[in-house]
Formats: structure tokens, sequence, C-alpha cells
């Protein structure tokens, strides 16, 4: 008898222990990780851009003047927002497969005059002399991005899209100084140059990895972080032209390959609207866009200087996805 007390003690004292580490709190379980189920569909999209291309300091496309109230102007360096284009087209195949091939456009010219109060401002062995003269930046950007993408559902609400392929890339960066009227300093000394025109270019092709994360709010909303990067090998190349009063001119030119890392993020919003021949989505948000020492201008001959590219703005857009039975 004494046995079997002592037993039932023991199994209620377990008991109440088992309770109360109970009440610490619910028990969470792991997320499913699925894909979707198998289908086959076709979408289409485009998007308008409104983008600020910039150069870093080392391409030699900027030049700091003093104005005619003794302030220094950076005049070339940030060029103007620019319109642009991004037109896209994928086939969806498998359990949530797809390809996608989209292409990026900016090309936009923008010119500026400038006063120059003091002759002999020098800068990387450039310098104006007094005068009244102007300069006229020309940037252009295709990218061409070939993609193979595996969608995968993390739970009801999240969703990451990895993807990989390759990308090819244009890039120049056209400048043109026009000097004032009393001519131009070269190397500290005065010379009749009238214009000096840049023209550094790169084409690269190679490997991109990315991943497109969203997440679903519902009723057709939802919000995103997408990432990407890519490694290109290409040419770059430089022609620079210095154009003279007599109307002769003197070409500098030169060109090496170059391994350029890319590196590209996005921020944005959506809005799925489901119709009877597919969805229509509306995608607005922001994008940053940056090539690593891409870009090389030889100015004057006085260093190889290799600088980056970028681009970042808001852009809108539309997508149609049709399913094909």
């Amino acid at each position: 008898m004494l046995n079997l007390k002592k037993t039932a003690v023991a199994v209620l004292a377990f008991g109440s222990s088992a309770v109360f580490a109970g009440a610490m709190g619910p028990v969470c379980s792991a997320v499913n990780v699925t894909v979707p189920c198998e289908s086959t569909a076709w979408d289409f999209g485009g998007k308008a851009l409104y983008l600020q291309p910039s150069y870093s300091s080392g391409v030699g496309l900027e030049r700091t003047f003093t104005t005619s109230t003794g302030e220094g102007v950076a005049v070339g360096k940030n060029p103007q927002w620019s319109w642009g284009f991004m037109i896209e087209g994928s086939y969806h195949f498998n359990t949530g497969n797809d390809l996608n091939i989209n292409w990026y456009h900016i090309n936009k010219s923008a010119s500026r005059s400038f006063d120059v109060a003091t002759a002999g401002t020098i800068l990387s062995g450039l310098g104006f002399a007094a005068g009244t003269g102007s300069v006229t930046v020309d940037p252009h950007w295709d990218a061409v991005n070939f993609e193979f993408g595996q969608h995968v559902d993390f739970g009801e609400s999240k969703s990451i899209r990895f993807h990989g392929g390759a990308e090819y890339v244009r890039l120049t960066g056209n400048t043109t100084l026009v000097s004032p009227s009393a001519g131009v300093f070269v190397n500290n000394a005065i010379a009749s140059v009238t214009s000096i025109t840049t023209n550094p270019t790169y084409n690269g092709f190679g490997p991109r990895l990315g991943a497109d994360m969203s997440y679903d709010w519902g009723n057709g909303l939802g919000i995103y972080a997408n990432g990407a990067g890519a490694v290109l090998a290409g040419s770059s190349k430089f022609s620079n032209v210095f154009s003279t009063a007599a109307n002769g001119s003197l070409t500098a030119a030169g060109s090496s390959t170059v391994v350029v890392p890319e590196l590209e993020a996005k921020l944005g919003a959506t809005y799925t609207y489901a119709m009877a021949q597919g969805d229509l989505t509306l995608d607005a948000g922001w994008m940053w866009i940056n090539y690593f020492n891409v870009l090389n201008s030889d100015v004057l001959s006085v260093a190889n200087n290799n600088g980056d590219f970028g681009l970042q703005g808001p852009y809108i857009g539309l997508k149609w996805l049709g399913n094909v039975a």
C-alpha cells in the first residue's frame, strides 16, 4: 500500500510539472516550403523608367569651373534625370519554372552653359580661359538579361523567385566641352583648342544571379525586395577628340579588356487584378544599379581613369499573365 501511494504522488507531481511546462507558450511549427502546381503560362510587360545616371570622380567626365560670381560649380558630373523603358516577356512551365528576357534602355542628352571668370582653373591638367563655354552630357545604357527562374513558396504569404542566367550591357558616357572664345589651357599652357569630346564606351557579357522576394498582403496587394548581381567581361574603350580653331583635330584612343562587377536592387509594390483571360499586375518602385570601374576616359593623356557608372530612380509598369490551356 505504501508503495502504491508513493507511485500515485510521483505521477501527480509529474503531471503538475507538465501542466506548468505547457503554460510557457504555444509551440511553433516550421513553415512548409513548396513549389507551385504544374502549369503553363506566358507573360508580357513593360515599365516606364525615370532614372538619373551618375559617374564617379575617376571617370574624367566632370569639370569644375570658377563662375563669374567666383563660385566653383561642377558641370556634367550628374546628368539630368532621363526617361527610359523596360520591356520583358516570360514563359512559365513545370512547377514554378520560367524563362525570362528583359531589356532596359536609357538615352538622354542635356546641355548647359557656364561662365569662367578667372583663367587657369585647373583640374586634372585641364583649365578653361575666361569666357563662356558649354558642356553636353549624353549617357546611354542598354542592358539585356536572360534568366531561368524557380518560384518557391514559404507559407501562404511569402515567396522567392531564385534566378540565374546571363547579362549583356552597353554603356556610353559621351561628354563635349566647348571652350570660351579665349581658348583652353592644356597642361597649364595656352592652346587654341575650341572643344574636347570624350567618348568612353563599354560592351560586356557575363553570368548573373539574383533573388526576387515578395510578401502577399492579400486582396491583390504585395510588396517586394529584389536583388541581383553580375560579373561582366568586355571591352572598355575611349576616344577623345580635340578640335582647334584652325579646323583641325587631334584624336586619342585606346581600349582594354575589363572584368566589371555589377549590383542592382529594387524596392516596390504590386497590385494584381484577376481577369477572365489572365492576371493584370500594376508594379511601381525604386531601383538602384551600379557598374564598378567600367568607363575609361584618358582625358588629355594625364592618366587612365576608370570610373563607376550608376543609375537610380523610380519606375512604374504593367504586366499581363495569361495561362495556356
